[in-house]
């Protein structure tokens, strides 16, 4: 599971991400999201941050900033982890993505990705006609075997797109949260987010105190991976649990912690500060 992934699926928020920043510049105006040009009424902005811990020490620190109208979105993500380890690897990324909303879901149109890291590797998805553009640089060695068809490209939703849809469930596309299946492709590997429901769990932390619904998202490797990219037995089996809190005036379950635990290794994401306006 790439880096990105699994600090994106533990810190959802999404969604999970859904995601102001790790790094300086992402708290600065001009380089939040704007609503689409495709928009219908007032624009609802949600910003959260979240911190993340691994044997009671914090290792990460995610936050995202989301616009949204009746037909559009577009986010921003800035992830950060000190590292701990071979437990988690140390990194820096932001991300940003664009896209419609209809009655059957998101429709990204562009996703990008900049690793701030040593390779400085920048990810580029533009979505048109049926297909999906993809740019990255430096390449990658292998695109998996087997790679992801350009339909899996394209009709799956960008990782951060995912975590938006998740958090519409029970508002958009679906009756209740924390139900379906989610299919995603994050520019290499094509993988499904199945839910479950499990029970509701009253949380008091910093940040937030509330009644929340309980998901467990387990991770589900279709294509774009390499043999050692693969989840071992215990991982596929160890879902991420997410407590989500519903906020009606956003449209949106946020969640507000989020944990995954396996073998000795556990980590917490906590969600420290939600802001939700209209403009």
């Amino acid at each position: 599971m790439s880096n990105f992934v699994k600090a994106t699926l533990l810190a959802t928020v999404l969604s999970a991400g859904m995601l102001t920043s790790a790094n300086a510049a992402a708290a600065s105006p001009e380089n939040e999201p704007k609503a689409t040009q495709n928009t219908l009424g007032s624009t609802t902005v949600v910003k959260v941050n979240l911190r993340g811990y691994v044997f009671g020490f914090r290792v990460m620190k995610a936050n995202v900033v989301g616009g949204l109208t009746e037909n559009s979105y577009s986010m921003r993500a800035d992830l950060f982890t000190s590292g701990l380890g071979a437990l988690l690897k140390k990194f820096q990324i932001w991300a940003t993505t664009t896209g419609t909303i209809d009655e059957n879901g998101l429709n990204p149109i562009q996703h990008i990705q900049q690793n701030l890291d040593k390779k400085n590797r920048r990810v580029e998805m533009n979505y048109r006609s049926g297909t999906v553009d993809i740019s990255i640089v430096p390449r990658l060695g292998s695109q998996g075997k087997p790679p992801a068809t350009k339909a899996q490209r394209f009709e799956s939703d960008d990782a951060l797109s995912a975590l938006l849809n998740m958090m519409m469930r029970g508002f958009r596309f679906t009756d209740e949260p924390c139900v379906g299946t989610i299919p995603v492709f994050d520019s290499k590997q094509h993988y499904l987010l199945r839910m479950e429901r499990i029970g509701n769990r009253y949380i008091k932390q910093k940040g937030f105190k509330g009644d929340t619904i309980g998901c467990s998202v387990y991770y589900v490797p279709v294509s774009g991976f390499d043999p050692e990219d693969l989840p071992s037995e215990e991982e596929a089996s160890t879902p991420v649990k997410i407590y989500l809190a519903k906020f009606d005036e956003a449209g949106l379950y946020i969640p507000v912690r989020m944990s995954y635990r396996i073998s000795i290794f556990k980590a917490v994401i906590k969600t420290r500060n939600i802001e939700i306006t209209k403009q």
